[in-house]
């Protein structure tokens, strides 16, 4: 690359070129004419060719100087508004945050496009460790979390309730009879070292006469029982907002119109302390609720559409 002339020469040229005046120019520049002269000079000789023709009170543009003014305004123009352009761009920004798995992936996911879209500045990150205790919570910004209460110690929103319906693929259904429980296998999903007794809430709610609600098929995840289900494994008693995408595209099949409030819910809480990262997990929560208010009349849509009659 050629060396390019003084930045400042430059500048104090297209300035006196564009008000006809050294005194202006430095002015404008806040220097003084002398400034502006010496200035001009070191450019002239620079480029080794005359820029103005000195006059006793005044100065003009030879053509050589009418042609560099014209390209320096426009190069000048293009700067500022580089300039203002990277002014107005905001830092990138990182939110940390940590959500239940099934939550994650079949909730999330599929929605994280429209919040890139919405803010390309902030970047997530988002695991899925098993917190259990406020101070394992403190390495993220946020946490969306499953549980039946609100943490004592957090100040927490509920976003929503489990809401349980029986589902299986439907290739185990008998032409338009579902399967028979007391033949099939359950699916279950493993709380830690524990079960969580969503057939046993079904079975007291509805009754399964005959069934054994303790055997069959137990899962780390919601997500592995899902995936099970759909390849045929076993019957789900299931939160309907986790399977949205797979009864709309008949994956799985609803058993029957029986539905069932869970006892648990998603909450979401804010852990960081720091204002700057505060101001992050107020935009993802607000996204968030607006994404929640769009699946619930999602849901909606899906209850009328399945349970309505062929």
């Amino acid at each position: 690359m050629k060396r390019l002339p003084p930045l400042n020469a430059l500048r104090a040229f297209a300035t006196a070129a564009q008000t006809g005046s050294f005194t202006k120019a430095g002015e404008l520049l806040h220097v003084t004419q002398g400034a502006i002269s010496r200035q001009v000079k070191m450019l002239e000789q620079h480029l080794d060719t005359r820029l103005f023709e000195r006059a006793h009170q005044s100065v003009s543009l030879t053509p050589a100087g009418q042609a560099l003014s014209d390209a320096l305004l426009n190069a000048f123009g293009h700067i500022e508004e580089a300039v203002e352009k990277a002014r107005q761009t905001p830092a990138r920004q990182m939110l940390n945050i940590n959500a239940p798995p099934t939550f994650a992936t079949r909730w999330l996911a599929p929605r994280l496009s429209d919040f890139r879209s919405q803010y390309p500045f902030i970047d997530l990150s988002i695991t899925t460790d098993r917190i259990q205790t406020l101070k394992s919570a403190r390495q993220h910004d946020c946490l969306v979390f499953f549980d039946q209460a609100p943490w004592p110690d957090l100040a927490c929103q509920r976003l929503m309730q489990e809401h349980h319906i029986m589902a299986c693929s439907p290739s185990l259904w008998h032409g338009n009879q579902p399967p028979k429980l007391v033949k099939a296998t359950l699916l279950h999903i493993l709380d830690g070292d524990k079960r969580l007794p969503v057939w046993e809430q079904w079975d007291l709610h509805f009754g399964l006469s005959g069934v054994d609600t303790q055997g069959g098929l137990h899962f780390s995840t919601l997500d592995q029982a899902i995936n099970a289900s759909i390849a045929g494994a076993g019957i789900l008693v299931v939160d309907q907002t986790m399977i949205i995408q797979e009864l709309q595209s008949g994956l799985l099949k609803r058993f029957d119109d029986r539905e069932l409030m869970g006892p648990q819910a998603y909450w979401f809480a804010e852990i960081t302390q720091n204002s700057q990262q505060k101001e992050l997990v107020t935009t993802f929560r607000t996204w968030l609720m607006k994404q929640l208010s769009l699946s619930d009349t999602r849901a909606m849509e899906l209850d009328e559409l399945s349970l309505s009659p062929d």
